[in-house]
């Protein structure tokens, strides 16, 4: 029964078609006759060279001048940088950035530069059949900057490595400061062959790098009896969150007691020292610390706590001294103690 409205309903459950009309059929066949001429001219196109390339494939660039890079002579930075390095041929020009565009290059990081004193970073590419080494040089205003981002950028798990008084290895780079520069060299795989070759271009760089004073071991700041040597870092700017806190060195400990981190910063005059440690005390005290009562301080030292963090402060002198973020008490007083001995010895 066919009720009003209801479509009729053929066996199977499906409508015929009508058979298409002769139009249709002939639009049909010019729409796919003209897609596939369509086809055919892309093809024919992307096949052909433009005759602007062709020269520029025939002629090889000349030797030891690459492609873009400068006909007369490098400068700054970028002159640090051997044209030839250890076995390696160049791949690129080298590239220089300032202050102004370091971000560029390094986006994220440039902060820690730029408030250590810097000048200028060239990079270049080099390589050879086993590898494809980038080499950055930093120059910046003074050794103490050049050892504020070695140490800064400091990664984890590094192996020292005998080029310089500051130099190690990671899997696949090496990293030193030596003078008023700060050089990087990262291999795109790591294995001994390459760890050789970084070697290798360490050397090479050291050598063309200009004879300049040294800045000071910052290791002999601080007491020697359980200083992780490689922990010791130069912070040149807000360091520990506290605005114009600058030039900031520190050193970790882990005692039996607990671990604890010395600090020490060299300021202009006593009168100087003084008022910086009241500036860090209030800012202790604004963000949770209280003081304590605590036997076997070093006499006129402050001593602070927030739960289980202790940080301890002294002076002597020029110098602002002490101990932050000790996991315990026993720790900081012991650290303080030896930090404060350390510096009676100095002043002798």
């Amino acid at each position: 029964m066919i009720t009003e409205g209801s479509a009729p309903s053929h066996k199977g459950g499906k409508r015929r078609k009508a058979p298409a009309g002769a139009a249709e059929k002939t639009v049909g066949c010019a729409v796919l006759a003209a897609l596939c001429a369509i086809c055919v001219y892309l093809y024919v196109q992307q096949a052909r060279f433009s005759p602007a390339v062709i020269p520029s494939l025939n002629s090889a660039p000349q030797a030891g001048h690459l492609p873009g890079e400068p006909d007369g002579p490098s400068s700054g930075a970028a002159a640090m940088i051997p044209g030839g390095l250890a076995g390696l041929s160049p791949l690129s020009a080298a590239v220089s950035f300032g202050p102004e565009t370091l971000s560029d290059k390094i986006d994220g990081k440039a902060e820690l530069y730029l408030s250590s004193g810097f000048r200028e970073m060239a990079c270049r590419s080099f390589g050879n059949a086993e590898a494809r080494i980038e080499v950055y040089v930093y120059e910046m205003e003074s050794p103490d900057g050049a050892f504020a981002v070695f140490s800064g950028q400091r990664r984890s798990g590094s192996e020292p490595s005998d080029l310089a008084r500051n130099a190690y290895f990671t899997e696949n780079a090496l990293f030193f400061a030596s003078g008023n520069y700060y050089v990087e060299a990262v291999a795109d795989r790591g294995d001994e062959s390459v760890k050789q070759s970084l070697q290798a271009v360490g050397k090479a760089l050291l050598a063309a790098l200009p004879a300049g004073a040294e800045a000071a071991d910052p290791t002999t700041l601080f007491p020697s009896g359980g200083l992780d040597r490689e922990s010791v870092r130069l912070t040149a700017s807000d360091s520990f969150g506290l605005e114009g806190f600058n030039d900031v060195y520190t050193g970790e400990y882990k005692p039996e007691s607990g671990e604890a981190m010395a600090f020490l910063s060299v300021r202009p005059t006593p009168e100087d020292a003084s008022a910086w440690r009241e500036k860090y005390l209030k800012f202790l005290k604004e963000n949770g610390y209280s003081d304590v009562e605590a036997q076997g301080a070093p006499a006129g030292a402050a001593v602070l706590r927030l739960d289980d963090s202790f940080e301890v402060l002294l002076t002597e002198g020029p110098i602002l001294a002490g101990v932050h973020e000790a996991t315990s008490l026993p720790a900081a007083l012991d650290l303080a103690r030896q930090l404060a001995a350390e510096l009676q010895g100095k002043k002798k």
